[in-house]
């Protein structure tokens, strides 16, 4: 790996360590524990109460308000939700139950054009919810509101769904710690001095915390399945271009910024990641096959405990390596061809690295005074040390990082080979095989201390640079409480394999487990 990528990544992982290390022997401060959920709606999948709702068992109106309810609870813990929109929630509800009660709309149509009906939904604010906060944590875009829906909100809104809020994020999506100067930080579900994750930690804290059935999140190197991963909860990065990031923001007209960014599902439960799929995926011009069954005893699953030994890198933990083997343990159970991939993927890291550095036109420092225009990091970076800055360190950091290109030029042979080694893994894995790695080397950080750890997103951003689908899938809770898990990787346009293997280690290894004590 070049020098100049790699003195700053051991610089990094040293502070990390060391800051890490104080604020656990130091900080005396106790979690503020997430209250109990006291109804057995919070127990349900969104595809189990969709079909309670369309039959009239249950009425959307009692379980919008259920979650209306648990959201004002839990929310002062973890401080995930920016703005809502309760009122309109109760009120769509309303129309919605008595649409069924008089057969305005049948059992037929409900199932298969409004899959969604009556179920509530939360969004992360990067992604537009009409009438809503829509700044990206930025100063510069104080007061902003979505003119209207993203398009992907707008799917589940077609399918029923009812938007509850829009949740927390860094600032302009910069990094993996939810925290800007606009609505400050949000907190991990399940202890609250630990980081929630980036850049959709707002979603995963209220998933998290039993807050919520279905996010909308986004991802560009993690940023769906490290906030999964740290709470607990399942996070589907689909394959590349198979659902509309229209209304995303940021958003640059850059091929490798497009190429990375992607929208997808964040649930609790494992078959809802099937329902959100289909629903966002409905208008796309080819068939993903997620309703065809997967035949575990015809797949070939490919293990790693970590991307490969380097100086630079955070080791994997003891329980994220167990969980792995676990899982592919369990799939060799069932029949899967199993067997520990041989290589390493460190050589590749680089690539990605210098893809990430290339994005142009990646406006982050927006100022205030002149939105159209950023900021120099070099005056920023001083003044974010000593607490004047408007801007987060996460941010100013990437900026940096997106100047450092002129340095570093990926050469033809480095661009050749990530083209080789994309291949080398469509081929590996066909139309029936999966990798199961980790989806980020350790579990939720204490503190801000992730700003220092960024490299360690690349386990994720990797699949993102080759266009791959990748699925969080929850594997338990550590003796200390907090989440472990994993990700499930497939071949381009394989994302029901993704899907297959994360309901299978739901069954078997128990998926979500709550914060909490279940009523």
């Amino acid at each position: 790996m070049n020098l100049i990528i790699i003195i700053p990544a051991v610089l990094l992982k040293f502070i990390f360590n060391i800051a890490t290390f104080i604020i656990k022997k130091f900080h005396r401060g106790k979690p503020q524990r997430i209250p109990p959920a006291n109804n057995h709606l919070f127990n349900l999948s969104a595809s189990v109460l969709a079909k309670k709702i369309r039959l009239g068992e249950i009425t959307s109106q009692e379980l919008v308000e259920a979650y209306i309810q648990r959201i004002k609870l839990v929310n002062p813990i973890v401080n995930a939700v920016i703005e809502d929109r309760f009122k309109e929630a109760l009120e769509e509800a309303r129309i919605c139950d008595e649409n069924i009660r008089d057969g305005k709309i049948t059992l037929l149509e409900l199932e298969k054009q409004r899959p969604l009906y009556g179920i509530p939904f939360t969004v992360k604010e990067a992604c537009m919810l009409k009438g809503l906060s829509h700044t990206g944590g930025s100063y510069a875009r104080q007061e902003i509101k979505a003119s209207e829906n993203g398009e992907a909100v707008e799917m589940l809104r077609n399918a029923g769904g009812i938007p509850l809020c829009v949740t927390n994020t860094p600032e302009l999506c910069t990094g993996l710690d939810s925290y800007n100067y606009l609505f400050g930080r949000t907190c991990n579900a399940y202890d609250s001095r630990y980081t929630a994750g980036g850049s959709s930690g707002g979603e995963g804290a209220l998933l998290g915390a039993g807050c919520s059935l279905i996010g909308i999140g986004s991802d560009l190197i993690g940023s769906i399945r490290i906030p999964a991963l740290f709470n607990g909860v399942f996070g589907h990065k689909a394959t590349t271009g198979i659902v509309s990031v229209k209304g995303h923001f940021p958003f640059v007209d850059d091929e490798e910024f497009k190429k990375f960014l992607l929208i997808g599902p964040m649930t609790r439960y494992a078959e809802d990641l099937y329902l959100v799929m289909k629903v966002l995926t409905a208008k796309y011009n080819r068939d993903l096959y997620l309703d065809d069954p997967v035949d575990l005893k015809t797949l070939k699953v490919f293990y790693l405990e970590d991307m490969g030994s380097s100086i630079a890198f955070v080791s994997t933990q003891m329980e994220i390596r167990t969980c792995v083997r676990e899982a592919a343990k369990h799939l060799k159970y069932c029949g899967s061809e199993v067997e520990e991939y041989p290589g390493s993927l460190i050589h590749i890291f680089e690539s990605v690295i210098l893809t990430v550095m290339s994005m142009k036109d990646l406006q982050i420092l927006l100022n205030p005074n002149d939105p159209k225009h950023e900021r120099q990091w070099i005056y920023e970076l001083p003044k974010v040390l000593l607490g004047l800055s408007q801007h987060t360190f996460g941010a100013i950091f990437l900026r940096l990082l997106l100047n450092m290109n002129r340095f570093l030029k990926q050469s033809k042979e480095q661009q050749l080979n990530a083209e080789r080694q994309r291949q080398h893994f469509i081929d590996l894995l066909g139309n029936n095989g999966v990798i199961i790695c980790p989806t980020y080397p350790i579990t939720a950080p204490i503190g801000k201390t992730i700003v220092f750890n960024l490299l360690s997103s690349l386990y994720c951003g990797i699949w993102n640079f080759f266009g791959f689908p990748a699925t969080n899938v929850p594997m338990g809770i550590t003796a200390n409480g907090l989440p472990i898990g994993l990700q499930v990787i497939a071949a381009p346009y394989q994302d029901r394999l993704c899907l297959a293997v994360a309901k299978e280690l739901e069954q078997s290894f128990g998926g979500w487990t709550a914060p909490y004590p279940i009523c």
